[in-house]
């Protein structure tokens, strides 16, 4: 992996609870790992899914299913991309496996967190980013985080989406910019450096991807699918 210098984008993935996602679907299942795995990384996906026992993946290109093989794995890949794909019969899964499927919910694989690079404490009826779509209602901490349009954060979470600063859960505030976006954080406090939540453990007071999902009504799956490279992922066993 590349070194990362400068402000940290962080998007870590648990292999482990994909892994335990999956254990009730075995051994006949093919899971969906389209669009890099639903933005969790394809490869390393791929390889913790094998290694529990899944014998097929369907991915979005051919290029996909190349990257697979080159990596060895004993697996049936199918293209959706590929005009004679036919999966009748087969028990798909995919949300789910990542804990972005409401309907059967699980625990969330991926937790996503940018850097906090300036803290600033402003009056009340102080404009916030573009076109000033917020204003403090009272004297207000305001924390600029390292994350925006730019890595894939999707600008209609502008004003809506949840974040966890600290021990405080607040929303974005003001219009996403293309590296950042602010949060007010009342009367609290925040230092330069710290990290700041977009979604992850619910069990740790963190929102989630599927509480994105209802704050701004796109699907989990399309939210992470969407984040970008500049991203550093992450894993752990």
């Amino acid at each position: 992996m590349a070194k990362v210098t400068g402000v940290r984008r962080r998007a870590h993935i648990d292999l482990s609870v994909i892994r335990s996602a999956v254990a009730s679907s075995l051994p006949d299942c093919t899971a969906d790992l389209r669009a890099d795995a639903y933005g969790h990384g394809l490869i390393p996906v791929a390889r913790a899914l094998t290694d529990a026992g899944v014998g097929g993946f369907l991915v979005s290109r051919f290029e996909d299913a190349a990257a697979i093989a080159d990596e060895g794995l004993p697996v049936d890949v199918s293209v959706a991309s590929d005009p004679d794909l036919d999966l009748e019969g087969a028990t798909l899964v995919g949300p789910e496996l990542f804990g972005l499927d409401p309907e059967r919910p699980s625990a969330p694989a991926m937790r996503v967190a940018g850097e906090i690079i300036a803290v600033k404490r402003v009056p009340a009826d102080r404009g916030v980013s573009y076109g000033y779509t917020y204003r403090t209602s009272r004297p207000s901490t305001l924390v600029l985080v390292a994350l925006g349009y730019a890595d894939g954060i999707l600008r209609v979470a502008s004003n809506k989406a949840p974040v966890k600063v600290g021990s405080t859960v607040g929303r974005i505030t003001g219009r996403i910019a293309m590296d950042q976006f602010v949060v007010d954080i009342g009367d609290d406090e925040a230092r330069v450096g710290e990290p700041v939540v977009l979604f992850g453990d619910p069990e740790l007071g963190e929102p989630t991807a599927l509480d994105w999902a209802d704050a701004i009504g796109i699907a989990a799956p399309v939210i992470t699918s969407r984040l970008g490279r500049r991203i550093e992922r992450t894993y752990s066993e």
